[in-house]
Formats: structure tokens, C-alpha cells, sequence
């Protein structure tokens, strides 16, 4: 699973590094494929560098992958990389469309869908007809999709969002849609039937800690803990079921940049009001300070948390987030979570898991910045946690 020559691949669409699966970002959590159900034959529709293939392969490492990409171009540089560095990870590529490759015969156990156009979702995501033609190769079987847009802390199933309208085409065909949040992403898990958590979950590789470094290790127990703890990917009780005109969703970088700002404000305003129940300063909320000092920002975010509040997801994402931008900073916060994750497990499991520890240990996963000092105390928490759930 390790780079046969030194790699640190970092483009605005993936990062890949030599001595890790797993980078922090998005294509991490394709990984959980193989722990909810079969991963025999695997679909990767939108291959681009493959970013998404190791934490598969990591999870599932006899899978069959046929990975498809648009771009002939794309297809032919990423088999080059991955036979100079990763030359076992084994994959086919076929040069096709990703809006029609399923029209055919084929059946997989599993569909891992990440596709762009530009840095935009192409139109026939948000196209009923494809997610039909989905349902029918995948029955019985796990479909994976990056749904990205909007942060969990800017309720995102309200319109207009794509999240919205992924949920209100997708409902219908997966009643029992499930999602895990990272950042601006969701990786959304499809299936007819979802599986008894403590009973029928796959379990995993016997080899994880032979195979996988003690990070790698780490992060796919906690996908599995994630996959326990799971939230609906639904719109909530009373939201506006009618799917937006495609005119209407921001599907763009500017446009969704615009809608977050648009959503920041009200936000803010529910941040300040948990942070004056804590009795902390609320004048810090929407500057760096907030940030900076974990004696306002732990009191809010664990009162924003234990009223199930979506903004408890900011602190841990705005950390996670610096990092990739090279600013280390909020390295309190990975501490923080090394220091107390089995107490937060107790109070508040479901923050923790969802949100909290994983935005941690990206952190701790992120290639692009210094080893933190916290790491290992952190891995050994997750580890712990993960033995009793």
C-alpha cells in the first residue's frame, strides 16, 4: 500500500503521499465501502489521479476495481503513477463516460462515484435518471458518493444546496441513506437495507495492523466506528421536498463560496448565543481570537455540542482545515482531543465520532504539514475507543 519511491502529489482535486493511505481529505472515507457490505466488484466512477483507490484497497485489498475516467489523458497518467509508486494496487481503467457506463450489463457489489466537471458537479448528478440507472446495477449492493457543497455547520439540506437536492433524488431510491461529514464534503452510503450496527457490519481485515502504519491503522477503525454512528442523509422532518430547478442549486465554487456567506451571519449569531451560556466572551465569535483560545472555544463548541447543535462541527473543521492550508496554529485542538477523547466519549459520542476525532486525526493524517507531538497519544485513544464499540 506504500510508495515504492518517494511521492507528495498535492493538486486542488487530490492528495497522495508515498508513506500514507490515508491524507485527511474526503477520498479517505471511500474506505467504508468495504466495511458495511460486499466489495467483491467494485465501480470507481471518476478515477482522476485515484486518489480514492488505496483507502478502498486498505479496507478491501482482493477487490476488483475497474476505475472510469472521461479523460484518456487522465486514465493513462494515473496508471503510470500508480505502476512507478503503488505497483500493488491493482486496477483496471476503461476510458468512458461516467454518465452512462452503467447502462450496460455489469453488476458491482460497490459504486465509489467522485466526479467533476471542472470544479463543478456535472449536470447529471443532480439527474433522477442516472441515480435510477444506479439503483438498478447496485441492488443489494453499496453505493459511495462525494456530495460536496456545504458544511455541516451551515445546514446544508436546506435550499438551495446540493446536498438538498441530492437528498430529495435520492430518498426515494435509498430510504436508509446514510452520510459521513468531512469539511465541505459528505460521503454519502447508499443501500436498500442497512446493516445491524453491532451485529452486521463486515468486520475488519484480520491483517490491519501488519499491512497499515499505525496512523493508517487508527483512521480505518474509526471509519468503522463512523459507520456505527452514521446520520441520516435525509432532509429534516417538515424541509421542502421539491427538488430545486438545477438553475437554482449552486453547483460552483463562486456560487457555493457566495451561499456560505450568505448562511455565515445566522450561524455566528447561534455560536454567540452558546458561547454566553457557557459564560465565556461572545465578542471573540467571528474573529481569529475565537480560535486562538481554547478558553472560549472549548466551553462553546462543547455547549453548542451538547445541545445537538450542527455549528458544534465548526471548531473541528476550521482546525482541520488551516492545516491543509499549511497553517498549524490550532494544533491545540488535536491535543485537545488526545487529552479527553474518552471523556468526550462518554458525554458526547456521537459529536465525538462523527465530527470531532476524525477532524483530529486528519490533522494528524495531513502530509503536509510536521509530525505533531500529540499523535501518538491521539492513535492510541482511537484505538482504544474503537476495541469497546
Amino acid at each position: 500500500m506504500y510508495g515504492a519511491t518517494p511521492l507528495l502529489l498535492s493538486t486542488s482535486a487530490t492528495l497522495l503521499a508515498g508513506d500514507r493511505v490515508f491524507v485527511g481529505n474526503q477520498p479517505d472515507d471511500f474506505a467504508v465501502g468495504p466495511l458495511v457490505g460486499p466489495a467483491d466488484e467494485v465501480c470507481v466512477l471518476g478515477l482522476g489521479y485515484g486518489g480514492s483507490l488505496r483507502p478502498l484497497l486498505a479496507a478491501s485489498p482482493t477487490s476488483r476495481v475497474t476505475a472510469v475516467d472521461l479523460d484518456p489523458g487522465m486514465a493513462t497518467v494515473t496508471r503510470a503513477l500508480f505502476r512507478q509508486h503503488f505497483p500493488q494496487a491493482e486496477f483496471r481503467t476503461e476510458v468512458a463516460d461516467a454518465a452512462t457506463f452503467l447502462d450496460g450489463d455489469r453488476r458491482f457489489d460497490l459504486v465509489l462515484i467522485d466526479v467533476y466537471a471542472g470544479e463543478s458537479y456535472p449536470s447529471f448528478i443532480l439527474d433522477a435518471d442516472f441515480w435510477q440507472r444506479v439503483h438498478r446495477v447496485t441492488r443489494g449492493g453499496t453505493v459511495l458518493l462525494n456530495a460536496w457543497g456545504l458544511p455541516s455547520h451551515l445546514d446544508p439540506f436546506s435550499p438551495p444546496s446540493p446536498q438538498h437536492t441530492l437528498a430529495t433524488l435520492l430518498a426515494p431510491l435509498w430510504p436508509h441513506a446514510r452520510y459521513l461529514p468531512c469539511r465541505r464534503n459528505m460521503t454519502v452510503v447508499l443501500r436498500d437495507t442497512w446493516p445491524d450496527p453491532e451485529t452486521g457490519l463486515p468486520a475488519l481485515p484480520s491483517d490491519l495492523d501488519v499491512r497499515l502504519t499505525p496512523t493508517d491503522a487508527a483512521v480505518l477503525r474509526l471509519q468503522r466506528m463512523r459507520l456505527h454512528r452514521a446520520e441520516p442523509f435525509r432532509l429534516p422532518d417538515g424541509g421542502d421536498a421539491e427538488p430545486a430547478a438545477l438553475t437554482d442549486v449552486p453547483t460552483t465554487p463562486e456560487r457555493l463560496d457566495a451561499e456560505m456567506a450568505r448562511r455565515w451571519p445566522a450561524m455566528l449569531d447561534a455560536v454567540r448565543a452558546h458561547a454566553e451560556a457557557a459564560g465565556v466572551d461572545a465578542s471573540a465569535v467571528g474573529t481569529r481570537a475565537f480560535y486562538d483560545r481554547p478558553d472560549i472555544a472549548v466551553p462553546t463548541t462543547l455547549e453548542l455540542a451538547r445541545r445537538g447543535h450542527p455549528a458544534a462541527a465548526l471548531l473541528p473543521h476550521v482546525s482541520a482545515s488551516l492545516t491543509f492550508a499549511g497553517d498549524t496554529s490550532l494544533g491545540w485542538y488535536g491535543e485537545w482531543m488526545a487529552d479527553e477523547a474518552e471523556k468526550l466519549a462518554a458525554e458526547l459520542p456521537d459529536w465525538l465520532v462523527r465530527t470531532a476525532l476524525p477532524q483530529a486525526l486528519a490533522m494528524a493524517a495531513n502530509p503536509l504539514v510536521p509530525a505533531w507531538p500529540w499523535t501518538g497519544k491521539l492513535l492510541d485513544r482511537t484505538t482504544a475507543l474503537a476495541a469497546v464499540r
